[in-house]
């Protein structure tokens, strides 16, 4: 899924504008009526607003994104992701060539990773195999996709992730690992079964030859790649791997004929690489979600919303009775002024844990009728945020457990029909204004459940609210 966007997400899917309850205020926003020419300021936070989850999975661009992911995580709310990294390797010299040697000693993945989720204190298992098809230059790589791998397990290792404040050095003359502070644990893979011993003695044995001469030989002749995938029966956390860290390689190691001294040479990752996020939502209230834009309202899901970049969950709102909110009691338009319109969206608490950590950004879109991101030159249309010049952002208020976002000039603009109301989408990622670029947010599986009892009886909190203080002419 390409989840570039440049600002703002926030598919609402507001139920029934109906602003009835009226109150008074304090006054807000009175420096933008004219003096003289406007009543008291008038509140309402009783429009109607329907509130839906939808899938979009099909515009997650995740070639070359900041991070890749690996792992399974089994959420009761979301149900089962699976994230698979794929990666071209590269030479860091041309025609290479080795001492003479007796064979390979070693061939080890060394994994920077930034991020995780889920239950770190549970080892994880994952499998380095080899990719049967190269990356294609004409080809865009989305969350959604996968490239084919060899069945044969190259190297596989069993840790247990760790927050990232050391950094492990390797063996040394004496065999051991060290740790120094500061820095980022690492995962070391050695890819040592017959497999993996088979391909790090191929790689010695066309030392000096045309395989080894150019990286375009060399993924043609020897490696096209790796995939990186969690082991079976690993289902507690996701990593999110940093394959251009100066930490990340794939290292072959030797012993000289010549000198009988040890010998290295490595390998990096090229800037080809991407990562499959695959959700099962299988047995949740989510089920239903399989075709990309399907959506499922609120109240079938328990009157809640659901938001997860990598995967695709976005929330959709609409305000279905809008234009009523201009007419008088005889049916008539008339003017009137917002001074401050506020989106509160409730989080159901329990929800959020140390294991699953909100989305770290979340932003307001634009929607479609058919359930898509509104576009404009092929790029994302944000709600433009009060006073910012850039796309609105949800703030999370900790005291409420609430997102809360300003959408005082896009509410004005849609009751003046400056702006067409299709409603807004909450997208869990940060928007880039290139579109051949995926944001990092996206590769994340960090998840938000919204409570969105939109019921027109429910006059608890527990629903999402538009709080709106406007004035209207004399």
């Amino acid at each position: 899924m390409n989840w570039r966007i440049s600002k703002a997400a926030a598919v609402l899917f507001l139920s029934s504008f109906l602003f009835s309850s009226c109150e008074d205020p304090t006054a807000i926003g009175l420096e933008l009526q004219e003096p003289g020419s406007l009543i008291g300021v008038t509140y309402t936070d009783t429009a109607t607003i329907n509130a839906s989850t939808v899938l979009l999975k099909d515009s997650i661009v995740a070639l070359t994104a900041a991070r890749t992911l690996v792992g399974r995580l089994e959420d009761p709310e979301t149900g089962t992701v699976t994230a698979r990294t794929f990666t071209e390797i590269s030479l860091t010299s041309s025609n290479v060539a080795f001492d003479p040697n007796n064979g390979a000693d070693s061939l080890v993945l060394r994994l920077d990773y930034d991020y995780y989720y889920g239950d770190t204190l549970q080892a994880t298992t994952w499998n380095v195999h080899k990719l049967t098809n190269g990356f294609k230059d004409d080809t865009t790589y989305f969350t959604s996709g996968r490239m084919p791998y060899a069945p044969e397990v190259l190297g596989s290792v069993t840790f247990t992730p760790r927050p990232r404040s050391t950094y492990v050095t390797l063996g040394g003359t004496s065999g051991t690992d060290t740790l120094t502070k500061g820095n980022p644990v690492l995962v070391n893979i050695k890819l040592n079964t017959e497999a993996g011993k088979a391909l790090a003695n191929e790689i010695l044995a066309q030392s000096d030859k045309a395989p080894l001469k150019t990286q375009q030989n060399f993924i043609n002749s020897l490696l096209k790649g790796l995939a990186i995938v969690p082991a079976a029966g690993s289902t507690k956390n996701v990593l999110g791997v940093n394959l251009t860290s100066i930490n990340t390689s794939l290292t072959l190691y030797y012993t000289s004929k010549t000198d009988s001294k040890g010998k290295s040479y490595t390998f990096v990752p090229s800037d080809r690489f991407f990562n499959q996020i695959q959700g099962d939502r299988a047995g949740t209230a989510l089920a239903s979600l399989v075709n990309n834009a399907s959506s499922i309202s609120s109240e079938a899901a328990g009157f809640q919303t659901y938001l997860q970049a990598g995967t695709g969950l976005v929330t959709k709102l609409t305000f279905p009775y809008l234009a009523n909110f201009r007419k008088n009691q005889a049916g008539e338009k008339r003017d009137l002024l917002i001074n401050k319109a506020e989106l509160i969206i409730p989080v159901k608490a329990s929800t959020v844990t140390s294991q699953y950590p909100l989305p770290s950004m979340v932003t307001l879109l634009e929607a479609t009728t058919n359930n898509r991101i509104s576009l404009s030159n092929s790029y994302p249309v944000p709600v433009q945020g009060e006073g910012t010049g850039q796309g609105a952002v949800l703030v999370y208020r900790e005291k409420e457990k609430a997102y809360v976002v300003n959408i005082t000039t896009y509410l004005q603009n849609l009751l003046y029909e400056r702006r067409v109301s299709n409603g807004l989408i909450l997208f869990p990622s940060s928007l880039s204004s290139n579109l051949s670029a995926p944001t990092a947010n996206a590769q994340t599986i960090n998840r938000a459940i919204i409570e969105a009892n939109q019921r027109s009886d429910n006059t608890g909190t527990n629903k999402i609210r538009l709080k709106v203080y406007y004035s209207t002419p004399q």
